[in-house]
């Protein structure tokens, strides 16, 4: 399996400059870093014959202008809706603007998502209909076989000496784990018949199954210890007082769901996904005095609830 080197974790500024690099690699020293210009936009630039791009026997020759669009999602796409309206409504007036002023012939976008061959065309069409001499869309995974083709590069990355699957702010989490704890006045002994609002049945023998949670953990901590709760969680989070906490819930999820996919491969089963969700989070000892035993509960309840975890085997491949 090829390398994830977890671009979405870069900051914007980080991502341009890793573009830069590769840029140099491909075109020549005389690449221009990413600047603001006057519409706004921030395009990194090259003039002259490139050295290697798109190949030795045919490399771009004249204007070309390279664009870097940053996704903190490690499941971004090309094919994603949003992003192929932002092109179309900011980006593409913008290079037609710079086409009209003559000061592009070559288009280069580097973008941290991955590819279909119809996202491709797609966008390459759209691009060349505005009069451009040539278009090249970049995905990521070109960019990771960039970076495993040129170990220092990869070493260079903000994050390479961070050997955890991934990283996240639990801050989020945090936040919610402390409303819940003040919204139940510290009482979390006190237990509720609240299993019955979950399928429990379709969790053992679909979502269990699929997502590699062994049965030892689900019946004796998550069923035995944290569901009585759930109902607590879920009165907690339905309430309309803390519509502001259930934002903070969501987003959370949303994060986790979205990492845990990109990055499952590398956990033996979800018992050590949950194991490495609770490190991270208990990691803030000094936020969590009094309130370490909601971490688990409410991680438990984010993947029976389906926040968290994937329902079908078709998400683990998309």
């Amino acid at each position: 399996m090829r390398r994830d080197f977890r671009l979405y974790e870069l900051s914007d500024d980080d991502f341009e400059d890793l573009i830069v690099k590769i840029a140099v690699e491909w075109l020549g020293e005389g690449v221009t870093p990413f600047a603001a210009g006057p519409d706004g936009g921030r395009d990194g630039k090259f003039t002259g014959t490139a050295n290697s791009f798109p190949s030795r026997s045919k490399p771009l020759e004249g204007k070309v202008v390279l664009q870097a669009k940053h996704a903190s999602s490690p499941i971004a796409s090309y094919s994603d809706k949003p992003f192929q309206r932002e092109l179309k409504v900011k980006e593409y007036p913008r290079v037609k603007k710079l086409i009209e002023n003559e000061l592009c012939d070559h288009y280069i976008l580097f973008a941290n998502r991955k590819l279909t061959g119809g996202a491709e065309e797609k966008i390459h069409a759209e691009l060349i209909a505005l009069g451009l001499k040539s278009a090249h869309i970049i995905s990521l995974e070109r960019q990771h076989l960039e970076l495993e083709n040129k170990p220092n590069l990869a070493k260079s990355l903000p994050n390479a000496r961070d050997t955890q699957p991934f990283s996240f702010e639990p801050d989020e989490i945090i936040e919610v784990i402390s409303a819940l704890h003040d919204y139940s006045d510290g009482h979390i002994d006190e237990a509720f018949d609240s299993a019955q609002s979950f399928d429990t049945i379709s969790i053992k023998a679909k979502k269990n199954p699929i997502n590699g949670l062994s049965k030892e953990f689900y019946e004796q901590v998550i069923e035995a210890e944290s569901m009585l709760h759930f109902g607590k969680i879920e009165r907690f989070l339905k309430n309309p007082r803390n519509s502001e906490f259930r934002e903070l819930y969501h987003d959370a999820a949303d994060e986790l769901k979205q990492k845990i996919i990109a990055e499952r491969v590398h956990f033996e089963d979800f018992d050590r996904v949950f194991t490495f969700l609770y490190d991270k989070v208990q990691s803030q000892r000094m936020a969590l005095r009094g309130k370490r035993r909601l971490v688990g509960i409410l991680l438990h309840y984010m993947y029976c609830n389906c926040d968290i975890g994937v329902k079908s085997e078709e998400e683990l491949v998309a």
